[in-house]
């Protein structure tokens, strides 16, 4: 554990020497020290964090420090792009990330603190120390057919064969005009549409990444086709979140295991599909008054060279991987919540309420955008940030006492979770890294999309997982 953290500690100060120094250089000194400031509000909660046993609390406070570190410097290196300096100034000094990131910080301190409260209730996740040793299972309800199948061809074949029949259906997809983020889809019978997107969108990469994890993880060529149809599939959606889903599990354990080669293919391609999806958007997207409609009439590959044809080198494509850190978490949008007044849409009492179910609260979608853009937007788009923290931060500007419930909520989320986690995994019999990415999953999806129905559906799942019964198949005897 020690050594862990001691190499966690050395990437981190490796990534933030290389911005200074790079800051340096360009004589950035306003953008460099408001990288150090933005560190030291929010370092405080992840070293308290740190100390403690819940790992989903850990992951909730790295995230925010790691997507202050990438969003703070492009922040002030493109001051140009700030769209609100009329409606929202702001001055770019290194002083003035204090009154965004400071009350982030002290709200992250209590949610710490919270989760030490209740530790001392519930006790410990319950896992780390005695159990990891039965999680290396055999046979289980929702592994059976991997578990039985130990010759990894068979693994190999199981993505390959998902990837064949899914990546067909998702360019077929796209030319019908279904499931493509910020349209409208066709009303197809039965639901189809929603079936077909978070089938063919979310299931299926997941279950093609949970067969990558059980493979050996040492083929480069599997990690590319993987990499490649990630990009396809989200370029088809139009969504980022898509290819992040579908490519996470082939960069975290490429870093995990320090396969160096893969850990750069599938980098440098997610880099590319975030910009090609981004700008794909231009192309697909068509704005009719307040409605938005999709344009597919080229397919998916001729959407994909248009793009690529209309892309110029310019400095704007190495912010890529800043641009994926805003993806979970923006400076820009922190700064914009926390100038957000809550009195507009009918108090702070109806974002928190939002934050744990978006059906409770019904928030006017000309009002809160006008509210925190200046401006509002055609009825089809969503432009108001809804992470945990951008909820929190829009509720405390009138009420800073509002940070007690958030974080209590989150608290209570966090540990409840991680504990139905880790009892789904002992009961099933579930591998460690299985658990640890169902809970980096999990915890993440409840950062970026609180109140979201799929985060709630997926939460609910998993806490009634953890306490009814463990499901057993039915055995079939041999006859004798």
């Amino acid at each position: 554990m020690f050594n862990g953290k001691l190499k966690s500690n050395r990437s981190g100060l490796l990534l933030v020497g290389s911005i200074c120094i790079a800051l340096s250089f360009a004589g950035e000194w306003q953008a460099e020290g408001a990288l150090l400031v933005a560190i030291l509000c929010l370092l405080p909660a992840l070293w308290f964090a740190q100390r403690m046993a819940y790992l989903s609390l850990k992951i909730f406070s790295a995230v925010t420090l790691i997507t202050q570190i990438m969003t703070v410097p492009m922040f002030y290196l493109r001051q140009e792009k700030y769209a609100f300096g009329g409606y929202r100034p702001y001055g770019f000094s290194a002083l003035d990330v204090v009154p965004v990131l400071l009350p982030l910080g002290i709200y992250l301190l209590i949610v710490a603190y919270m989760v030490k409260l209740i530790q001392r209730i519930v006790g410990d996740p319950g896992f780390w120390k005695g159990h990891a040793h039965h999680l290396v299972g055999t046979e289980n309800p929702f592994q059976i057919i991997v578990s039985r199948a130990k010759n990894q061809t068979l693994l190999l074949l199981g993505i390959l064969l998902l990837m064949a029949i899914s990546f067909p259906v998702k360019l077929w997809m796209f030319d019908m005009g279904i499931g493509i983020i910020g349209t409208q889809s066709p009303q197809l019978p039965y639901h189809l549409s929603g079936i077909l997107y978070y089938l063919f969108g979310f299931v299926t990469p997941m279950i093609i990444g949970y067969l990558y994890i059980k493979s050996k993880r040492k083929s480069i060529l599997l990690a590319s086709l993987i990499s490649i149809y990630a990009l396809m599939i989200g370029l088809s959606s139009s969504s980022k979140a898509v290819l992040l889903i579908t490519i996470a599990p082939v960069i975290a354990f490429a870093w995990i295991d320090r396969q160096r080669i893969i850990l750069i293919v599938s980098g440098l391609m997610v880099g590319f599909g975030v910009l090609v999806t981004s700008e794909s958007r231009k192309i697909v997207h068509v704005i009719n008054g307040i409605s938005t409609s999709s344009f597919t009439d080229l397919g998916s590959f001729g959407t994909l060279f248009e793009t690529l044809s209309r892309l110029e080198l310019t400095v704007e494509i190495f912010w890529v991987f800043s641009n994926i850190a805003a993806r979970f978490q923006n400076f820009q949008n922190l700064l914009l919540s926390a100038r957000f007044n809550s009195e507009a849409i009918g108090g702070p009492w109806k974002l928190f309420l939002k934050s744990i179910n978006h059906n409770w609260v019904d928030l006017s979608h000309d009002s809160i955008h006008i509210e925190y853009l200046g401006y509002t937007i055609p009825v089809g788009f969503y432009n108001v940030a809804a992470t945990m923290n951008d909820w929190m931060m829009m509720a405390i500007n009138k009420n800073i006492f509002m940070m007690v419930p958030f974080a209590l909520y989150v608290a209570i989320t966090l540990v409840l979770v991680e504990k139905s986690i880790w009892r789904v995994c002992f009961k099933y019999r579930l591998p460690l890294p299985i658990a640890q990415a169902i809970l980096f999953t999990t915890t993440l999806g409840f950062y970026v999309g609180p109140g979201a129905l799929e985060i709630r559906t997926l939460l609910l799942i998993i806490v009634l997982l953890g306490i009814l019964p463990t499901f057993a198949l039915p055995r079939i005897s041999r006859p004798t």
